[in-house]
């Protein structure tokens, strides 16, 4: 992963919603016990991050001294929210957390948006089908992707494979000659998780799921990389 200082980089939660708590719906086995904390803990170093940036910039007496404005290379924090088109879906916008008024959709608390932060609805397992996040990624020149989020062999996975395959982050350069491809593409192991699936626990499902990722369609990566690359401001 590369300093997120010299390469414009967004973060994308993917699917971090109350829904995922249904006692029943995903079953009682889930992945990666730290993955709220390390979600928050990302999120909030890329906020960090943004401010330093905004900060510096505002603070330079001279404009040489100011570097890249801030919309060149802020991180970009894009947040993707499942509805499900599927009333029986503890992800369908009707239904609410039990004994609440929540509703499922609703972000998790580790994952919530600020309002300068962009949400985009999707109703499919990618985030890019029926949501204008790859002309965002175009526009914004974005070249590393960091993805974090639920589940990994579904949403994050499927994700993860159309970034790779449409080429998102460009389609020249990148050190094999191929673009960013795999060197572009982030998946944070210990921030992404699943649930057991056909007898197979969920640590399981969720490391053969990052394994089937690394190295062909993304590089996988731990939370203390990422808060080092979004640490390299001012370095």
């Amino acid at each position: 992963m590369r300093p997120a200082v010299s390469t414009p980089t967004a973060i994308l939660l993917v699917d971090i919603q109350e829904g995922f708590k249904h006692p029943t719906h995903w079953g009682e086995s889930r992945s990666t016990p730290s993955f709220e904390s390390n979600v928050e803990a990302i999120l909030s170093a890329a906020r960090a991050y943004n401010t330093r940036l905004e900060t510096n910039h505002a603070t330079a007496t001279d404009p040489a001294d100011a570097g890249s404005t801030p919309s060149q290379h802020a991180v970009q924090i894009i947040h993707i929210h499942h509805h499900s088109l599927s009333p029986t879906s503890a992800l369908h916008p009707t239904h609410r957390i039990a004994g609440s008024s929540t509703p499922s959709v609703a972000a998790n608390p580790c994952a919530a948006p600020r309002p300068n932060e962009a949400v985009l609805v999707k109703h499919h397992n990618s985030s890019f089908v029926g949501t204008d996040l790859e002309a965002r990624l175009r526009a914004a020149g974005v070249r590393q992707l960091v993805v974090l989020g639920l589940t990994t062999d579904h949403c994050v996975s499927t994700t993860v494979r159309f970034a790779a395959n449409l080429q998102v982050l460009g389609g020249e350069g990148g050190p094999d000659g191929n673009g960013e491809g795999v060197h572009g593409v982030v998946v944070v192991r210990d921030a992404t998780a699943t649930f057991a699936r056909g007898g197979f626990d969920a640590e399981t499902v969720h490391a053969v799921s990052l394994a089937s990722l690394d190295g062909e369609f993304a590089q996988v990566v731990e939370t203390k990389d990422v808060l080092g690359a979004l640490g390299a401001l001012g370095a």
